[in-house]
Order: structure tokens, then sequence, then C-alpha cells
């Protein structure tokens, strides 16, 4: 399956590695290709991602996706091509890819525990995070990474909100429950599917990856919801560029359909700027 590139918007920085050859903590692959017993996965991908940046990588479902996505994150092997990120060459420094991109969504990979809170679940991954010796996070730590996701949520909303009315049918136009608390208590049992998106998201960002890969984001069935998602993540793209502005997060998402992004790019156009927004259709 061929890949073929086509960039929505760019005002990319393209600032070049000399140890590299490619932009400064940016993904890049040539002729990457995986196949299996059945024939191709996918092949012949070509994708360069400067930092920063917005990468959907677009297709159909069987065009291999998913098994793209894992790949550039260190966890699948491909059978040729070439690819790094961030300067690590994805196949030979597969642990060093993967400590430097994490997976925000992929269904049976981050799946989230339904009888955990929000809470638990931030506490859980932020005690990976600290030195073995710290088997506890302040209440104080859990609230500021709770309001971010509020905020985060909160900002999403209220673009969508601000597009015109005939923009989204009357089904679409409901507002989703609120349920994630300032304290977390809710349980994920308790939460949307948009919220569980936008957990699983937090959860990867928490270390301050360069990059963070997100799988289908179509399962969100509503389209405000999907559009809301992808404001989220440009949102929250923009807040890590202003405050850690050395270190842009880069993402990469798959779908079936992104039709929905050119309307958030529209409605957020003075408020965020992405290095790039990149397409790459598999098919």
């Amino acid at each position: 399956m061929e890949s073929h590139l086509r960039t929505l918007a760019e005002t990319a920085d393209t600032t070049t590695d000399e140890t590299t050859g490619s932009g400064r903590g940016a993904i890049s692959l040539r002729g990457w290709s995986m196949s299996g017993r059945q024939g191709d996965v996918f092949a012949d991908v070509d994708l360069d991602v400067p930092a920063g940046s917005l990468a959907i990588i677009r297709g159909s479902g069987g065009t291999g996706k998913t098994s793209l996505l894992l790949s550039l994150a260190g966890r699948m092997r491909v059978s040729a091509g070439t690819g790094s990120v961030g300067g690590h060459d994805i196949r030979r420094q597969a642990r060093a890819v993967r400590s430097c991109v994490s997976v925000g969504h992929v269904a049976g990979l981050t799946d989230l525990e339904k009888d955990f809170t929000v809470a638990q679940h931030l506490a859980e991954r932020l005690i990976m995070l600290q030195p073995w010796y710290k088997p506890w996070v302040s209440k104080s730590s859990l609230r500021e990474v709770i309001e971010v996701i509020r905020e985060t949520i909160t900002s999403a909303s209220d673009v969508i909100n601000r597009l015109p009315a005939d923009t989204f049918s009357a089904a679409d136009a409901e507002d989703a429950d609120f349920l994630i608390d300032a304290e977390g208590s809710t349980f994920v049992s308790d939460l949307s599917e948009l919220q569980k998106f936008l957990l699983e998201f937090s959860l990867a960002s928490l270390s301050q990856p360069p990059v963070i890969v997100l799988d289908n984001i179509d399962f969100l069935r509503e389209r405000r919801d999907r559009a809301r998602a992808w404001a989220g993540l440009l949102i929250y793209q923009e807040l890590r560029r202003k405050r850690d502005p050395d270190n842009p997060l880069t993402l990469v998402v798959t779908c079936e359909d992104s039709g929905d992004i050119g309307l958030v790019l529209e409605a957020l156009e003075t408020e965020i700027s992405p290095a790039s927004v990149l397409e790459c259709e598999l098919g």
C-alpha cells in the first residue's frame, strides 16, 4: 500500500540537524514498509514531520494505520526502510525511540481501568515517573494536572461553540456532560468517550515527551466530539509550546476521515500556531 502526502497547512521551521540530516526533533521515514504472511501491511511510506507539528495519517480500515503508528513509536518492527525520531534510528534504537514517543490512545494498549478514578489513574502514572523512593504524589500535584485536563476540555468545547450554528446537526450540537471534578474522584466508568480519550492523552503527556501518537480518533462516534478532540489536542499543543518553547510537542494522529480538522483549525487560527499540519494518506 502506497502513501500519498498532502500538506494541509504549512509554516514549518525546517532547520536541519547536521547529524541526522532532518528537521530538529522531526520524524523522518523513507521507504517505510511492513509485510506479513498475507502481504503488505503498508509499503513505501515517506514522511517528514517537523517538531511541533500535527501529522494526520488517514486511511480506511485495514490500510495499516495502527501498525504504522506503533512502528514509528518503536513498538513494532518493519520489514524495510529507514526511519528516525528525534535523531534516533527507529530500527536500531527502538528503546531510545520508546523513551521519547508516548502512546496516547491505541485500543487494547492504553485502555483505562473502569474501576479507577481519574485521580487514581493520574497518581499511578505520576508515581511511575518518579524515583523509586517516592511512591506517592501530593494532592496539590494531582489537582494541578486535573485542572489542566478540565481547562483543555472546556476550551475545546468553547471553540466548537463558536462555530456557526449550522456547522453541526441538532444531535451534534448537544453539549456532553462534564464529569471530571476538581478532585478527580469521578470513576472512569462514568466518563464520556471524549473524556476517556483526553484522559489517555493526558496520561501520555505527563512525561513531557517530544512526540505523542494517537490512533483512530474516529472511535468517537459523535462528530462534535471528534471536533472537540481535535481542538483539545491542538490547544494542549499550544499550551506546551508556550510553557516550554524549546521542547514543542509533535502529534501523530490516525483517522479515516479528517474532515473536521479544517473547521477546528479555522476556529483556532488566531489562538494556535502549529509548526505545520500534514496529512499522509494510506491506501
